[in-house]
């Protein structure tokens, strides 16, 4: 599935993983759990959109959707 085609939760988990590459990059850090929590007002859907357009992603690509 693409990156439109995720539900909310594993958009989330992108985001995230996406925010780890960003902080990473640019500050030398890690996200702290405040952050991690907001990551929907960090970055935006259309964001993480464009960073991951072409990426094809499967259901065990994200922890959400273990049980």
């Amino acid at each position: 599935m693409t990156i439109r085609e995720l539900n909310r939760d594993q958009l989330t988990e992108v985001k995230q993983n996406l925010l780890c590459e960003i902080l990473d990059e640019q500050e030398n850090r890690c996200p702290s759990y405040g952050e991690f929590a907001e990551v929907d007002e960090i970055i935006s859907d259309e964001e993480v959109f464009a960073a991951y357009d072409g990426t094809e992603f499967s259901d065990g690509d994200f922890w959400c959707n273990c049980e």
